[in-house]
């Protein structure tokens, strides 16, 4: 059985975290757009019918789906890689006592549940602020501030 050598596990390694670090870049980058739509834009939002709703939200809890499980199987295969790595040069001896305790014993385990969370939380307030439009703000709020923004005025003096 020939082992992977431990430069090779650990580029993995990091090319693995290098994965999650894209996901959860776009994940932050496509909600900024979709919270930008609802909060700045709510009158245009307001003005979807309910199937135009419905596709909305259905896109985006896709969105979510398929982000949140590319995160979770990325955190299952860093997980995998670093019980392998623990296994085969895992030598408390070989390391030094701060870099054993954070990168040898590191584990992302529980890391998919947090992802459940995260992703959930945000497809929950997306529907929320689809449903209904008070949850965002007021419409007298929005309106004022939509004028004021207009006019040039800063909304905060």
């Amino acid at each position: 059985m020939s082992l992977l050598n431990e430069g090779s596990l650990v580029e993995a390694m990091m090319d693995a975290r290098g994965q999650i670090d894209f996901l959860w870049q776009f994940f932050v980058t496509v909600h900024i757009a979709i919270f930008a739509l609802l909060f700045i834009y709510d009158h245009a939002v307001e003005g979807f019918n309910w199937i135009a709703k419905i596709f909305s939200v259905a896109g985006i809890a896709a969105f979510e789906w398929i982000n949140g499980n590319a995160l979770a199987n990325a955190y299952f295969l860093l997980d995998s890689m670093h019980e392998q790595y623990r296994w085969a040069f895992g030598q408390v001896d070989r390391f030094h006592a701060s870099f054993y305790q954070h990168f040898v014993l590191q584990s992302y385990a529980t890391r998919p549940e947090m992802v459940v969370y995260t992703h959930s939380t945000a497809l929950a307030v997306i529907l929320l602020a689809f449903v209904s439009r008070r949850f965002i703000q007021s419409k007298g709020e929005s309106a004022a501030l939509t004028t004021r923004l207009a006019r040039g005025h800063d909304p905060h003096p």
